[in-house]
């Protein structure tokens, strides 16, 4: 049975959780329909981190709520959230790196528009605090997988800024280069992130 104090944390895991699934939706959804509107597959490769926290997310939602209601939630569930979510990231990292790859040899950049800077904007806002979140709630229940969810919210910054970064020199400067680039330093952050993800969490 859950003390008072555990109870709060469970409660306050599972706000960030919700907070987090949201913006997944929304923040993920924007991000790819906006990347591909602009052509920019670093901003699509954002869009898809995002949702492939969000797979996590969900999974952790159902485990607090069940610890939160007085029954064990087995922590392999949080392995299996984790084992998952890394090897999503590792897939989006294959696609990134191929579909970067032929854009930067076709010199096919992207085509900035006021929805894809925006949305990468507000992207390099909600992520951070949202990770920040997750490392303080983490840390007291304690959940590895959450802190770990972190890591993946803070990634999800990072793509964003690289994507920000190639929108931005692409309309100044017309640098075709610039988006597909990006695309593969978005790629080769997901491929570690998803890497590290496994190693700490193996499938056996």
């Amino acid at each position: 049975m859950t003390s008072g104090s555990e109870r709060d944390h469970l409660r306050d895991a599972l706000v960030v959780s919700y907070l987090s699934a949201t913006w997944g939706v929304i923040g993920g959804a924007l991000s790819v329909v906006a990347g591909v509107a602009a052509s920019s597959t670093a901003l699509i490769g954002t869009g898809a981190d995002v949702l492939a926290d969000l797979i996590s997310t969900i999974v952790l939602i159902w485990r607090f709520r069940v610890e939160l209601g007085g029954h064990h939630a087995p922590h392999r569930i949080e392995r299996r959230a984790q084992i998952v979510a890394s090897s999503c990231l590792l897939v989006v990292a294959a696609g990134l790196l191929i579909t970067g790859a032929a854009r930067l040899a076709s010199d096919e950049g992207a085509r900035p528009d006021t929805l894809s800077v925006v949305v990468a904007a507000a992207s390099i806002v909600v992520l951070p605090v949202l990770a920040g979140r997750k490392y303080q709630v983490g840390a007291r229940i304690p959940s590895r997988a959450l802190h770990t969810d972190g890591h993946i919210s803070l990634l999800g910054a990072t793509t964003a800024a690289l994507s920000l970064v190639g929108l931005i020199v692409t309309s100044a400067f017309g640098w075709t280069a610039a988006d597909p680039a990006a695309t593969i330093v978005v790629a080769i952050i997901a491929a570690i992130t998803g890497g590290s993800g496994l190693r700490h969490h193996p499938m056996t």
